[in-house]
């Protein structure tokens, strides 16, 4: 082979090239913090790296979706506390307002104060979030759930469909939650009607215990046969053979005179017996009776001033839902009316009560439903974190660097640069022409 000085140059020209290479190939790798810089540098790494880069991409993606989710909760959940706590006051009012010791001023004063709390209550039913959408309008979120009609009453205008988020590959979760479940469909307090038919007496009814009542309505309540919720109620006076006379039809059924009133209350106490019958004709309750003393039946009261000897049909009336603040409102307008009777206005206090106690049951199981569904978001946030830890964790132990080597390796390379520039100055002084 002919040693000339092109080759002299061609070979240490293109050794400084591969070693200049190797060290910027180095300087990579640190600079990058992997030992694989193309796939070609490890095909099974690269593919393994790939693989753990896309599950924490996808991650990310479902982590933002959480954070997503777990606002629109958290607006929830502040939003039920707060109007549980406006419940809780409303009652106390209420209950204070029951003392007879209060001047039609201090109702008044306890009207106004539960009226700004309603007001209040409506402002939180018709909450927004941070993106200005409803949060109890279901997914028709760009107008408010709750809007006052003509005669002033609260009338739902959402809807009960329920947005998702997707936080995991095959799971979603429910984010909102219908005002209409929450706040318009609550149970009221439940009612029976009542019409004298025959007697000489005045007729005053109400519900004596509220949970018999409500028992009596669980059992026997039909409410595609209202004809099954129909009774009739029957005293008869006992004489003096033993016998009990048939009803007695009177002139005076519907007179309220005086006089009436008199003749009537000169009967209480006249013993007599009774009979309460089904639409069936079947008798359902029975026994003696005193005129001027109330029949009891099913958590209802019937109190007959007079003389024994009327008929009363009874109708369980259809249970009833409507928004609190309709319920309260109602309340509120009993109180304010000055001419109210007293036992008007306990009904008044009770309805508003019993709806109110309804409402912070729904309410309640509303919270308790955030609440488990935040518990379920932040546990998929520490699922996600630890996974992504993992991944974190599996591709530097695939393609992770080590800083040591890689520093010793940046200097060797480096060495051998500095020995090819060397080798090249010292070839290039040759000659052969040069004397020994």
């Amino acid at each position: 082979m002919r040693v000339t000085n092109n080759l002299i140059y061609s070979q240490s020209s293109r050794s400084i090239g591969q070693a200049n290479e190797k060290i910027l190939k180095a300087q990579e790798k640190i600079s990058a913090q992997t030992d694989i810089i193309k796939p070609s540098d490890n095909p099974v790494g690269a593919s393994q790296i790939l693989m753990y880069e896309g599950s924490n991409n996808r991650l990310k993606l479902f982590d933002d979706s959480i954070k997503m989710a777990t606002s629109s909760l958290e607006y929830q959940e502040v939003a039920l506390e707060s109007l549980n706590d406006s419940m809780d006051d409303v009652r106390s009012l209420l209950m204070q307002a029951q003392n007879d010791i209060n001047t039609q001023e201090d109702i008044d004063a306890i009207v106004q104060e539960v009226g700004l709390i309603t007001e209040s209550m409506a402002e939180l039913m018709n909450s927004k979030s941070a993106d200005g959408n409803y949060i109890f309008a279901g997914t028709d979120t760009q107008g408010p759930p709750f809007v006052l009609d003509s005669q002033g009453r609260y009338k739902w205008t959402g809807n009960e469909g329920i947005k998702y988020a997707q936080i995991a590959e095959d799971m979603k979760i429910p984010v909102s939650d219908s005002g209409k479940k929450l706040f318009q469909d609550i149970w009221t307090n439940r009612t029976f009607s009542s019409q004298l038919l025959t007697g000489d007496v005045s007729l005053s009814t109400k519900v004596q215990n509220q949970g018999d009542f409500d028992q009596f309505m669980a059992d026997y309540y039909d409410p595609e046969n209202p004809a099954s919720n129909l009774y009739q109620i029957t005293t008869s006076p006992v004489v003096s053979d033993g016998t009990t006379p048939p009803p007695v039809d009177s002139t005076y059924v519907g007179s309220d005179t005086r006089e009436d009133q008199e003749r009537r209350r000169a009967f209480d106490g006249t013993p007599g017996t009774f009979s309460i019958t089904n639409n069936q004709g079947e008798v359902v309750a029975s026994g003696s009776y005193t005129a001027g003393r109330p029949i009891n039946f099913g958590g209802m009261s019937f109190l007959m001033r007079g003389q024994p000897g009327a008929s009363v049909d009874v109708a369980l009336d259809k249970p009833r839902r409507d928004n609190v603040l309709n319920e309260i409102n109602d309340t509120l307008a009993v109180l304010k009316d000055r001419n109210s009777t007293h036992e008007a206005r306990q009904q008044a206090f009770f309805d508003a009560t019993t709806s109110i106690n309804h409402a912070q049951l729904k309410v309640g199981e509303g919270r308790s439903s955030v609440g488990a569904r935040l518990n379920i978001l932040r546990d998929r946030e520490d699922f996600s974190s630890a996974n992504q830890l993992s991944n974190a964790v599996a591709q530097d132990r695939v393609g992770g660097l080590d800083i040591a080597a890689a520093a010793t390796e940046l200097t060797m390379k480096e060495s051998a640069l500095s020995a090819s520039q060397k080798v090249f100055t010292r070839m290039s002084n040759l000659s052969l022409f040069n004397k020994m």
